[in-house]
Formats: C-alpha cells, sequence, structure tokens
C-alpha cells in the first residue's frame, strides 16, 4: 500500500509541478493530492477485502496501521521533523478510506459468493 501511494504520489507531484507545491490552497491540495489518494487506496482496500474476506478487517487494520506509521516515519526521517499539519485532514480521511473500501470488498465478496 505504501509503496503503491508513494509511486502514484510521485507522479502526480511531477504532473502538478514541485514548484507549486508550496503554494497550493487547501481545496488545491486536497483536488490534487487529497481525493486522488483516497480514491486510490479506496480501491485497494476493495482488492483486499474481497480477496481475504474471512479476516477482512484484521488485514485491514494490519495493512492501515503498518503502512500509516511507516509513511509518518519516511516523512520524519526525510524532511528531519515531525510534520502534523496535515495530519489532521489525512488520518480521518485515510481512515474513511479504509472502512469504505472494506465494506465494498466484503460486499463485493458476498455478492460473489451468492452468485456461485
Amino acid at each position: 500500500m505504501f509503496v503503491v501511494l508513494t509511486a502514484f504520489n510521485t507522479v502526480l507531484t511531477l504532473l502538478v509541478g514541485t514548484n507549486n507545491l508550496a503554494q497550493q490552497s487547501l481545496g488545491e491540495y486536497a483536488f490534487y493530492n487529497l481525493l486522488p489518494n483516497f480514491f486510490l487506496s479506496t480501491g485497494l482496500y476493495t482488492f483486499m477485502a474481497k480477496r481475504h474476506a474471512g479476516k477482512a478487517w484484521l488485514y485491514t487494520a494490519s495493512v492501515f496501521f503498518v503502512s500509516f506509521l511507516f509513511g509518518r516515519v519516511a516523512l520524519y526521517i526525510l524532511i528531519q521533523q515531525l510534520y502534523l499539519p496535515t495530519i489532521y485532514i489525512e488520518l480521518p480521511l485515510s481512515i474513511l478510506s479504509a472502512i469504505i473500501g472494506t465494506v465494498i470488498g466484503i460486499k463485493w465478496q458476498q455478492k460473489g459468493a451468492i452468485a456461485t
């Protein structure tokens, strides 16, 4: 999850431009960074939950905590300081993405199991 989201953010940064990142308003930051990440991670959680429907919530929690903590540690190492301003927006969106993706994946698996 961390690797996919990091690669995706790198591509988005290259498309938007690194000079524009510091000048973005909150709306632009949400549109260019948060929403694409939200949809991608929701899709990833959906596929994970579909494949592991029996222990989907445990799997989701494990992936979420490892990915989120690893991302924070990597960011801390890169910028040499604890960066928290965006965590108040990113953390609720990440939790919501994990919940929505898992619920969709479980429903998708159940629907497929009924059809067969």
